[in-house]
């Protein structure tokens, strides 16, 4: 098995408050090419900001979300974005590590 990072969130997320997301997400990206799972069990609230942060971070690496609720699910299943949602972190793991990392 490979690793990953895990981004646990909690609070709510939107346009305003999506920039602390943003900023975590480029450090990860300058040390790291691991695939990345957002733990997103402690989100209240999370509307179309952090969405388009997670379908352009895919962009660069395999990403996963665990713990999304029903409006997350639905968001991302009406975008048609590739993001999969596990039941929790060891079938993140065991999924995501089995994809070939993109190179730097």
């Amino acid at each position: 098995m490979g690793t990953l990072w895990v981004v646990r969130l909690w609070g709510d997320f939107d346009a305003h408050s999506i920039h602390v997301v943003e900023r975590v997400t480029y450090e990860m990206l300058q040390i790291s090419v691991a695939p990345v799972v957002f733990d997103l069990r402690q989100v209240t609230f999370a509307n179309t900001a952090l969405l388009n942060h997670l379908i352009a971070l895919r962009l660069r690496r395999p990403v996963g979300l665990v713990g999304a609720d029903r409006l997350m699910r639905l968001m991302v299943e009406v975008s048609g974005a590739a993001l999969p949602v596990f039941p929790d972190l060891a079938a993140a793991l065991s999924a995501l590590s089995a994809d070939e990392t993109p190179e730097a």
